[in-house]
């Protein structure tokens, strides 16, 4: 019993640990193939609403199972063909919230200058860090979602590695 739970640790901890290697080496496919999973899934139950609708009698309490239906298997099969537009809105609409919000806090910075704040400065390369940051999310998103992708790629091989390391320590302390 022992020996199995340490075995299924060990399975899980190399996992992990060739899973993250995959999200550093090869960020973009990895995201191609979680957009091409997601896609089929939703392209999937948009079938089978559609279906379940045309089972029911095409009663008009179930038309709702047709509406959902029809926009799931448009969402689908919109992200089975495009997973690049479809991955690049979320960190562009991220970006341009923060350099939106980056202005603001330049204006703020300049504010509290104008009033005589002796550290103001401090806020105003704050701001300025977080327009770059923003600007680099609009007009590079699909290059911060790789870097995003390698983070956890990263994460996925330190706790496979560790887990792995420290499963084979406590093996060696327990029979040693």
């Amino acid at each position: 019993m022992l020996k199995d739970f340490k075995n299924s640790i060990i399975s899980t901890s190399i996992l992990y640990t060739l899973l993250g290697l995959v999200l550093i080496i090869a960020p973009g496919k990895a995201i191609r193939w979680a957009c091409f999973l997601i896609g089929a899934v939703t392209l999937w139950y948009g079938i089978s609403r559609i279906l379940a609708y045309r089972k029911s009698g095409m009663e008009y309490g179930q038309r709702f199972d047709m509406f959902i239906g029809v926009v799931l298997v448009v969402l689908g099969a919109f992200l089975l063909v495009s997973p690049r537009f479809i991955v690049s809105i979320i960190p562009a609409a991220l970006g341009l919230y923060i350099l939106v919000d980056s202005v603001a806090a330049i204006k703020r910075a300049l504010d509290m200058k104008a009033l005589g704040f002796e550290k103001w400065w401090g806020s105003f390369i704050s701001a300025l860090v977080l327009a770059v940051f923003g600007a680099v999310m609009v007009l590079n998103p699909f290059g911060t979602v790789e870097a995003l992708i390698r983070f956890v790629g990263i994460g996925f091989v330190f706790d496979g590695v560790s887990t792995l390391v420290n499963t084979m320590l406590a093996d060696k302390l327990y029979r040693g």
